[in-house]
């Protein structure tokens, strides 16, 4: 199949070009007026998720597995599952026939983009202000941050993994609140 990727579709790497799984989706979705994708989770624990996406097309079938780890994947370790199932359908619409000549963006392993800027002290500073308003010790708020991105210092941090961790702190609000009720 030519590259009939949009440009949106389509992210530059270290002068490589990855179609997003997104790309694959809509292509195989304007090809076949029955498209069909099942996943089903062949293995998971707190470390590694490993999926299998089954594409049905017009063509046949064609599967795909895909995996995640806490070690290979830190920024994602909080959706495994969901980061697992998104390579699983990327192998099989590739395997599909959908952008065969590229690799899917979301296999690269240890991807470290553009977007990966060193988080801002004001950034920071909302970290601590965000858990102290929920009363998350400083000791308990190093320990989240270690499990969610692996470092031991948020100096180290970026601007993604502040988001990340304002995420977590959102959900123990919310849980705590749904507790509370």
């Amino acid at each position: 199949m030519l590259n009939n990727f949009k440009n949106e579709e389509l992210v530059k790497v270290q002068g490589k070009i990855y179609p997003l799984v997104g790309g694959r989706l809509r292509l195989a979705h304007e090809d076949n007026a029955n498209l069909s994708i099942r996943t089903k989770v062949i293995s998971y624990d707190s470390e590694v998720a490993i999926v299998q996406a089954t594409v049905k097309t017009e063509k046949g079938l064609f599967n795909g597995l895909g995996n995640a780890s806490v070690k290979r994947d830190k920024i994602l370790s909080h959706a495994l599952i969901e980061l697992a199932e998104t390579r699983a359908i990327a192998r099989a619409l590739r395997f599909a026939g959908y952008g065969i000549e590229f690799t899917g963006f979301e296999e690269i392993e240890n991807y470290r983009g553009n977007d990966e800027e060193p988080a801002t002290k004001t950034q920071l500073q909302s970290i601590f202000t965000f858990a102290r308003s929920i009363n998350i010790s400083d000791d308990d708020l190093k320990d989240i941050i270690i499990r969610a991105t692996g470092k031991s210092s948020t100096k180290d941090l970026t601007k993604k993994e502040v988001k990340l961790i304002l995420d977590i702190l959102a959900e123990k609000k919310e849980r705590n609140q749904d507790f509370i009720m």
